[in-house]
């Protein structure tokens, strides 16, 4: 016997692949259905979205008090480098709208600034001693110790206030 040409190999290989999907189209059996269960969104990071809120806070407190422009747009520069650095992206940043100071004095305005740092310090550093991963803590207590630093200039600002403010 003759072993088989190479030609007379791939016409049999043709014809078997021809018969199998010709066999398999015209099968009355219809798919088994796989039930997925559906996949919630992420949820926001809770820090992600306080920094954004702390920018707010800068940005409205600038508008009801000018005259502190310079200090509180530092900070409110440093917390959008927080907040890029926790995930946010540059069209996040720019849609962020001033949230006004619930006080209408200039010193409660920053005391109210000083209330939201620390709660700020605080929560990125219970998030840092829970992380998982280790890029994760060294960015959250970076971000908590750059937090807790605001406090003593923003009580130097509200110091060089005038009372009657």
């Amino acid at each position: 016997m003759l072993p088989p040409t190479r030609r007379a190999v791939l016409v049999g290989g043709f014809a078997a692949g021809a018969t199998l999907i010709v066999g398999c189209s015209s099968s009355s059996e219809q798919p088994e259905a796989i039930e997925v269960e559906p996949t919630a969104p992420p949820q926001p990071d809770p820090n992600l979205l306080d920094e954004l809120a702390l920018i707010g806070a800068y940005l409205g407190a600038v508008e009801a008090f000018p005259e502190l422009r310079g200090t509180l747009a530092t900070i409110a520069d440093q917390h959008r480098a927080h907040a890029r650095e926790l995930g946010a992206t540059e069209t996040e940043l720019a849609a962020i709208t001033p949230i006004p100071p619930s006080a209408a004095n200039v010193r409660p305005a920053v005391t109210e600034l000083i209330k939201r740092e620390r709660s700020a310090a605080d929560m990125r550093a219970e998030s840092a001693a829970g992380a998982e991963n280790g890029e994760s803590v060294r960015a959250l207590t970076f971000i908590a110790a750059s937090e807790a630093s605001h406090v003593p200039e923003l009580r130097d600002v509200r110091r060089a206030l005038k009372d009657d403010s």
